[in-house]
């Protein structure tokens, strides 16, 4: 599973069909936006909306900022690790850990995903499966 280059709208794996539109220039209503968690605020308080999801583009998410940004978008929220423009890891559905891209890992991870997953630091109280 890979993701589109962030110029032409970042991707999700498990939501292909849903394009996240850059959180720094967004306004009005998207599927999805992506960005920075000061990016992701500031779309907010320009009116900008998100239908499906909210990528916030960062390795670690804390309980607090995540709750904030439910509040603004009341939408689910995942947290995306990128370089280069390209998501290298993406928050697990449970979120529980952060999923490599790429891996080719088969092993079977508690959301029902495949792939190798990373254990995060408390901030979103993940552990390993």
């Amino acid at each position: 599973m890979s993701f589109f280059l962030f110029g032409r709208g970042i991707r999700h794996p498990f939501f292909p069909g849903v394009t996240a539109e850059a959180a720094a220039t967004a306004r009005g209503r998207s599927q999805a936006l992506a960005g920075t968690f000061g990016e992701l605020a500031r779309a907010a308080a320009r009116g900008a909306k998100a239908a499906r999801a909210v990528y916030v583009l960062t390795s670690e998410l804390s309980d607090g900022e995540r709750e904030a940004l439910w509040r603004l978008f009341e939408v689910p929220v995942y947290a995306l690790q990128q370089r280069d423009g390209h998501a290298e890891a993406w928050e697990c559905e449970a979120q529980n850990g952060m999923h490599i891209a790429d891996s080719g890992d088969e092993v079977m991870c508690a959301c029902g995903r495949p792939g190798a997953k990373i254990a995060m630091a408390s901030p979103m109280g993940c552990a390993a499966d």
